[in-house]
């Protein structure tokens, strides 16, 4: 967890020196140590100094920079982070969370209109304050403020990946003491956004947790000193029909009940399945209604492990708006057992995340070709783009591009306050294009911020269907899209799924193991996953 909190107060600090820094090259130079620190292996983080070893050697990060990041590793604070969190709300930095507002608009609202929070600027675009101000758009203020409403109603929630972080560091200090609480609620369910942060302990090692400072708020149930997790306490004899009622829903938990014989007691959730002749279901199957009826037909999948996932495409490196090299990424995919990787940079439109010129992608190509010269027959590099759909539905390039790629990633990346008609008639245009091999990002959605343009999501299914498009599920924490309820019509219409992780360093390419976790609950079978595939899926077509 010390990884994890000096990379969090490193990133609280870019953010606010966004908001102040008057000189560039600062600002760049704490978002270069960040980005280095990110993609840095396990074994830098034993210690301060395998931290500082592992630091000296990259160009650019010198004393000073080397000293902050110990500083961080030893207190988790700075003297700059300190200086800046008193001068600078947080509340001010929620403002950047909404769509459309980066740090020049912050500023601006912050310093010249004293607008401080999220809740201080809906009261202000509801009273006309912001109207007619240059660069303040009519459609500017109507994006905004469907964010604000999309943000007000989710903030207190967790990512999934944020909810797993914070149990991990709760319960970190049992199991180095032999105890072995487990995750309940919708943390077991993988719910991309969390309410709460739950699990189970057996009730005898209920003393032992309390000597580590979990407070005792009932006779059932420990809470956590400073993080918001909390425990219920279990029997041994009970644990697993303790489990299966406090993971939920309770809907399923209601219709489960139904069908128990009394007195249950000493048996696994798998041995309480089998009792009432059913497969066992995943905890993340269970918020489906109709799970029993699929459960008692036999329909159930073969479930998703991290053993199907061979390989991954939709991965940036330096060459557009990543923070590791080409090489770098290439080898991180190698350690995760990995098979082959496929790389799609942004392509031009994409001039915002400096996206390939078409040098610069021919470059990029012949290195992919003397990559895959050196790594022989056991791991392969595909040759892609996240080419940008443009505003008429065209991909960015142009065929002589598109033959020597081994398939595009097809991404709405720019207007994206689009009516559903004018989104269908951008999509289906692009879909049409018969070098499109992966349909990205879905409605463009950003978890607690932005809402997504609006789709005909059977309409689109049905042209992917039709044209074996593969669909993204992308795995990056803030996405979680294609949502995990289309990807079961998904599967019905034997659409391919391919799990993606848009990883911008080698640190990213991990998100793919939270993402299986809520790609799981779409009811995919392993057959229709294309990261399931030993041989790169795109080479053959």
């Amino acid at each position: 967890m010390r990884r994890e909190a000096v990379i969090q107060a490193l990133e609280a600090l870019v953010a606010r020196l966004e908001l102040v820094e008057q000189q560039p090259f600062r600002l760049q130079a704490y978002q270069r140590l960040y980005d280095i620190l990110s993609g840095l292996p396990e074994s830098a983080w034993a210690s301060s100094e395998s931290l500082d070893g592992a630091l000296r050697n990259y160009t650019g990060i010198g004393e000073g920079l080397r000293r902050i990041a110990k500083e961080l590793y030893e207190t988790g604070t700075t003297a700059l982070l300190r200086e800046l969190g008193a001068a600078i709300p947080e509340s001010v930095l929620e403002l950047r969370r909404l769509p459309g507002l980066g740090p020049k608009r912050v500023q601006e609202l912050w310093r010249e209109l004293g607008i401080a929070s999220v809740d201080a600027l809906a009261q202000a675009i509801e009273r006309g304050k912001l109207n007619g101000r240059k660069g303040w758009s009519p459609s500017l203020l109507q994006r905004l403020q469907s964010g604000i409403q999309m943000y007000q109603s989710q903030r207190h929630l967790l990512l999934y990946i944020e909810a797993l972080q914070v149990w991990e560091q709760a319960v970190a200090p049992l199991r180095q003491k032999g105890l072995a609480p487990v995750e309940v609620g919708e943390v077991r369910r993988a719910l991309p956004l969390i309410q709460k942060i739950e699990g189970a302990l057996l009730d005898e090692q209920a003393p032992v947790a309390e000597t580590l400072g979990w407070q005792r708020i009932s006779p059932i149930l420990l809470r956590h000193s400073e993080l918001p997790v909390q425990l219920w306490l279990v029997s041994k004899g009970e644990w697993a029909i303790e489990l299966l009622r406090l993971t939920g829903p309770e809907s399923f938990w209601q219709a489960l009940s139904l069908r128990l014989p009394k007195d249950i007691t000493n048996l696994s959730e798998t041995e309480i399945f089998s009792l009432l002749g059913l497969p066992y279901i995943l905890p993340a199957w269970r918020d489906w209604e109709d799970i029993f009826t699929l459960a008692e037909s036999n329909r159930l999948p073969e479930p998703l492990t991290e053993a199907h996932i061979r390989g991954s495409v939709h991965v940036h490196t330096t060459y557009s708006d990543g923070a590791d090299s080409l090489e770098a990424m290439a080898e991180a995919a190698q350690s995760q057992g990995w098979l082959w990787l496929g790389i799609a940079d942004h392509s031009q439109r994409a001039a915002y995340a400096r996206g390939l010129s078409t040098g610069r992608l021919e470059q990029q190509l012949s290195e992919i070709d003397k990559l895959n010269q050196r790594y022989g027959p056991n791991f392969v590099l595909l040759k892609g783009i996240e080419a940008d759909i443009l505003p008429d539905g065209r991909i960015d390039y142009d065929e002589s591009i598109w033959r020597k790629l081994d398939f595009l990633v097809a991404s709405v990346h720019e207007k994206l306050h689009m009516t559903q008609a004018e989104a269908m008639e951008r999509l289906g245009k692009a879909l049409t294009n018969p070098y499109v091999r992966v349909l990205g990002h879905w409605t463009g959605r950003l978890l607690r911020s932005r809402p997504g343009y609006p789709i005909d999501e059977e309409q689109i299914l049905n042209w992917c269907a039709e044209r074996q498009i593969a669909v993204e599920f992308n795995a990056n924490p803030y996405r979680m899209e294609m949502d995990w309820r289309w990807v079961r019509r998904a599967a019905e219409l034997g659409v391919p799924i391919i799990l993606t992780t848009d990883a911008h360093s080698v640190r990213e390419l991990d998100y793919w193991r939270s993402g299986l976790a809520v790609l799981q609950k779409g009811l995919l079978p392993p057959g229709l996953l294309l990261n399931a595939r030993s041989e790169p899926p795109f080479l053959m077509r």
